[in-house]
């Protein structure tokens, strides 16, 4: 496994909320993602993952069933997810030729997601110590003896 993540892998996947993030690494583990589609027997690509509602997904379904516009629907997600278009058709042009594998992506994911819980638990020492230096007991403040 690489030791950081491919700036393409993270151009696209960067912009999920953790939630998606974490249910998009299950489904890989899995072997349950859809490829050449967006939604497919129940499947949804990766991409797809990080749309935050059902209609958003429809809508690129949609987009994309028209003859050549796979890009119309990668912009439309990467307008969604916050991501560049570019970096969007890119991954997906990838990923529905093969050259990502699942565990490939999944491996990436993952390495994104410690590097998020890193930045969590580096955040959270960072406020522990602020409050601790905030925090005044009571009876110091003079308005409150007065």
């Amino acid at each position: 496994m690489s030791t950081s993540v491919d700036p393409g892998i993270r151009g696209v996947f960067d912009y999920f909320q953790n939630l998606n993030l974490l249910v998009l690494v299950e489904d890989l583990r899995q072997g349950q993602t859809a490829r050449r589609a967006w939604y497919a027997r129940g499947q949804l690509c990766p991409v797809a993952h990080g749309l935050p509602a059902e209609q958003q997904v429809r809508e690129a379904c949609s987009a994309d069933l028209e003859p050549g516009h796979l890009n119309r629907a990668c912009i439309f997600a990467a307008r969604i997810l916050g991501a560049k278009p570019e970096e969007v058709v890119h991954f997906v042009e990838c990923w529905d030729c093969d050259r990502i594998s699942d565990n490939e992506l999944r491996e990436q994911l993952e390495l994104l997601w410690q590097e998020r819980l890193v930045d969590a638990e580096l955040m959270q020492e960072f406020l522990v110590d602020e409050r601790e230096v905030k925090e005044v007991p009571f009876e110091h403040y003079p308005s409150a003896i007065a």
